[in-house]
């Protein structure tokens, strides 16, 4: 194993190194380096690339081209010259905790109910991508599990196998492999051919939340985060979580109820406020003759469904009606008319009063952004 070039390998925990520069390219503004050996893992199945520096040039990019890593960098490195490299630490260890638990989580799914790992990626959370189907009392089974697997600090092993003892290992492979394979163990989760970086114990994990789950394909997608990830989401839900409490009286771990009666109480009111504005609407319905040329009505604000119901109303009573609502310089309106293809009015009215909408030749409806005063003005002198 000492003539393994990819230093990651054997050791995750090498956080600097030292090597030779073998070629430096120029490449728009950047430069590609490679060198005789390296701790940088480069960018490769779901796990992101590491940074850090070379003699104080920062590394931006690591990629694996057949056989050739390459560092891109945003300065020079003299080829032949000898370099000190050193990761960023922090970012490493982040990718090393959620690599880790993607393994525990992905492994105790397949050991399970027998799904496979079909697609993976580490974003800003950890997407995992399953070929069957799973419910959140199934996850919450698994989160349980993998955060004991976390707790027991298993020791997490990297074996070598050669092609003989490969045949007749039982693991989890996104493809057929052949020569030198890397086998990652975390014993009572995964067995899992793997190349990136895990923490040595699984204690180091920390902690394993899984945050959601959607359908995909024929399967599902998880969501999930590890290690200080996970702690941070934890601790922001919590803070919410809090001030949802403080708003409403309630006990933190029954919040839930407390909006859920919220919810139930805003929506009674809803109702009574729309029968309340209905019965005034029909109050002003009355106050209006028969037989008008044109009807504008203000109201305050209401929902759509009303405002085109009054709207139908006041139509009975006049050739036009148009009714708006809502306070200031913010207006949703509907018009309708018997009389006037309002569809060829609605660009001078929208131009005229700040407003967007539009629609049928005897209906149109939409916003304007004027006062009251400027609406009534401009919709006498465009309809009549």
């Amino acid at each position: 194993m000492a003539d393994f070039r990819e230093l990651y390998d054997l050791d995750a925990y090498m956080k600097e190194f030292d090597a030779e520069v073998l070629s430096c390219t120029k490449k728009d503004e950047l430069y590609e380096i490679v060198l005789s050996q390296t701790a940088f893992y480069p960018e490769g199945g779901g796990q992101p690339a590491d940074h850090g520096t070379l003699n104080g040039v920062h590394v931006l990019d690591v990629q694996e081209k057949g056989k050739t890593i390459i560092h891109t960098c945003d300065g020079p490195l003299e080829e032949g010259s000898s370099v000190h490299g050193a990761i960023d630490w922090e970012r490493r260890f982040d990718l090393m905790q959620n690599h880790t638990g993607e393994h525990i989580v992905s492994g105790l799914i397949h050991n399970t109910y027998g799904y496979e790992n079909v697609g993976f990626h580490m974003g800003e959370v950890i997407q995992i991508d399953f070929n069957g189907p799973l419910d959140d009392e199934q996850l919450a089974g698994i989160e349980t599990r993998a955060n004991q697997i976390v707790m027991n600090n298993e020791e997490i092993i990297a074996l070598f196998p050669d092609e003989k003892e490969l045949e007749t290992m039982e693991f989890r492979s996104k493809k057929e492999l052949h020569g030198v394979v890397r086998i990652i163990e975390v014993p009572g989760a995964d067995v899992c051919a793997c190349c990136g970086t895990h923490v040595k114990r699984t204690g180091e994990v920390g902690l394993i939340k899984i945050l959601s789950r959607q359908k995909h394909k024929k399967g599902v997608r998880v969501e999930m985060l590890s290690g200080k990830r996970a702690l941070a989401y934890v601790q922001k839900a919590m803070a919410e979580n809090h001030k949802i409490s403080v708003a409403l009286s309630a006990k933190e771990l029954e919040t839930a109820e407390a909006v859920d009666a919220l919810l139930k109480s805003s929506f009674a009111k809803e109702v009574r406020i729309r029968e309340v504005s209905e019965k005034l609407l029909a109050y002003k319905l009355n106050a209006y003759e028969p037989g008008q040329k044109l009807i504008v009505d203000f109201a305050d604000e209401l929902d759509r469904t009303v405002i085109r119901r009054h709207c139908n109303a006041l139509a009975e009573k006049a050739e036009t009606a148009a009714v708006l609502s809502g306070e200031g310089e913010m207006w949703n309106y509907f018009i309708i008319s018997h009389t006037v293809n309002l569809r060829e009015k609605a660009d001078q009215l929208n131009s005229a009063l700040n407003g967007r909408g539009g629609g049928m030749p005897e209906m149109i409806q939409g916003s304007f952004r004027a006062s009251m005063e400027e609406i009534d003005r401009i919709m006498h002198e465009v309809l009549g």
